[in-house]
């Protein structure tokens, strides 16, 4: 109860008791009307709460929501079990959250499941998850051979000229700023496409139109280890659906790269029955490929990725330690590396901080050990190829 200790406008003061002989009974006070408090209201409670915050503009009760991934502790949980060679545990662990949730959205974890599995050898469970992939998130799955470790080809040269598209693409994936980037500033550019599980439809657009706009101009572009994407598109793609039109433009960009004119044709009459518009004219490359200069490293010489193959364990980063170079750049191919253990991970996050080395690019490490790379912030200290999966 709050006492006010001045008199209000109007109001008479109280008069003072007088002094009574002892053992008279004083009179009994008039009663007084306790001042009700006002109810509690839950949003109350929440602006109390919310004072607290460490977020910006949290000590004015104002509550600022951050977008977070629900299936990063899944992720995660999953690469640690993995390190660790708890390969069924992990196992387990993805499918039961893909199996439960359903969710388009947890791509990250099938990609990890896919590594996993193709790691594992296992051929017939990966089909029967690509099937399952495809109908739920309506992308292409990966194809079996392009996370097959050891018998993964040589990484292409680790240039500055050159592009990696990963996994599946969506259409706000910074690639796409720096191929715009390289559109303008008319320099080379090699598109690796060999790891591209799949586009969306507006990367399919953003994809297409970059492409069409580097031919048309005559820029030194090139496009490697297509095959597989065209595969998928050319499965996509059919005649009388008229449907994801980006696909079908990209795939007749793709054709013009690969020189595969019979295919254009065939694919632009289909495109032109379909969308009930003129079929697109074949266009030469500007450029022939053979005529096209190498692409090259800052330094002016083409250069290679250093390859490692088989699991670190125990902390054993000997090999990596090797290419790290004082104030040089170094590239570290990781996609015949099947495990990386906690300790080695820690160990890599240690050594690529004292090393003094230049800037360091890791390219291609499966989805599970790129997940215990971010969980150690080695992701932090050294760039990571890898896709938004």
């Amino acid at each position: 109860m709050v006492f006010s200790f001045f008199k209000k406008s109007g109001e008479k003061m109280p008069d003072r008791p007088s002094a009574r002989p002892r053992g008279e009974a004083a009179p009994a006070p008039a009663p007084v009307a306790e001042p009700v408090s006002p109810p509690v209201q839950e949003e109350d409670w929440d602006l109390d709460f919310s004072m607290a915050s460490t977020q910006p503009n949290g000590g004015y009760g104002i509550e600022v929501h951050e977008e977070t991934d629900p299936f990063a502790e899944i992720a995660e949980h999953a690469a640690i079990l993995y390190a660790n060679g708890q390969d069924e545990a992990a196992r387990s662990t993805l499918e039961s959250i893909i199996h439960e949730n359903r969710d388009p959205g947890a791509v990250k974890l099938w990609a990890m499941l896919f590594d996993l599995l193709r790691i594992k050898g296992d051929r017939a469970a990966f089909d029967a998850l690509g099937l399952e992939f495809a109908r739920i998130c309506e992308l292409s799955p990966p194809s079996w051979n392009t996370g097959d470790g050891g018998a993964r080809k040589k990484t292409p040269s680790a240039t500055a000229g050159l592009v990696v598209l990963q996994g599946v693409v969506a259409g706000d994936d910074p690639v796409f700023d720096n191929l715009m980037q390289a559109l303008t500033d008319g320099g080379p550019r090699t598109l690796e496409l060999g790891r591209l599980a799949g586009l969306d439809v507006e990367a399919s657009a953003k994809l297409a139109k970059l492409l069409q706009q580097a031919r048309r101009r005559g820029l030194a572009w090139s496009i490697t280890s297509a095959e597989g994407l065209v595969a998928r598109l050319a499965k996509r793609t059919v005649m009388g659906q008229a449907q994801e039109e980006p696909l079908w433009l990209l795939l007749l960009e793709l054709y013009q790269y690969l020189g595969w004119e019979a295919q254009f044709e065939e694919k632009a009459v289909d495109y032109a029955v379909t969308f009930e518009v003129s079929p697109p004219s074949w266009e030469a490359l500007r450029v022939p490929p053979a005529a096209r200069e190498p692409v090259q490293d800052e330094a002016g010489s083409e250069g290679e990725a250093a390859m490692l193959e088989g699991e670190i364990l125990q902390g054993n980063l000997g090999e990596v330690s090797a290419h790290l170079k004082q104030g040089e750049e170094c590239h570290l191919d990781f996609s015949r590396v099947t495990r990386v253990d906690f300790v080695s991970a820690g160990a890599l996050a240690n050594l690529l901080k004292t090393a003094g080395a230049g800037p360091v690019v890791i390219y291609h490490p499966n989805r599970l050990v790129a997940e215990l790379m971010r969980v150690m912030g080695v992701d932090q200290l050294a760039r990571v190829e890898l896709s938004k999966y």
